[in-house]
C-alpha cells in the first residue's frame, strides 16, 4: 500500500470497502486481511467482501506477484457481491 498512488489507494478503498473514501468513524485498522491457503497462489486474484471490510489474500509467493495481482483487482474487478457494478447509486 505504501507504494501505490493516491487514486491506487482510493480503488483499493473502493474494492474493498465499496467507497473511495472512509467515514470518519473508520480506520484501515478496523480492516481484516486473511492469508488465503491455495494450491498455486499465483494463479488467484485477492477477494474482497465490502460488507465486512476484508480481504482473502492468497499467499503469493512474492510481493511483485501480490502487488500486480492487487492491482490488477483494484482497477479491473468491479463488481461488488455480484450485485452489480461499483460505483452505481453510490455518493462518494
Amino acid at each position: 500500500m505504501e507504494e501505490f498512488t493516491p487514486k491506487e489507494k482510493s480503488l483499493f478503498l473502493k474494492f474493498v470497502w465499496g467507497r473511495s473514501k472512509l467515514p470518519p468513524d473508520k480506520n484501515f485498522r478496523n480492516m481484516k486481511i486473511t492469508s488465503w491457503h491455495v494450491g498455486d497462489p499465483d494463479k488467484y486474484l485477492p477477494v474482497s467482501h465490502t460488507c465486512f471490510f476484508t480481504l482473502d489474500l492468497p499467499s503469493y509467493t512474492n510481493k511483485s506477484t501480490m502487488k500486480e495481482k492487487l492491482l490488477y483487482a483494484i482497477v479491473n474487478c468491479k463488481a461488488i457481491d455480484l450485485d452489480g457494478q461499483a460505483g452505481q447509486g453510490w455518493d462518494d
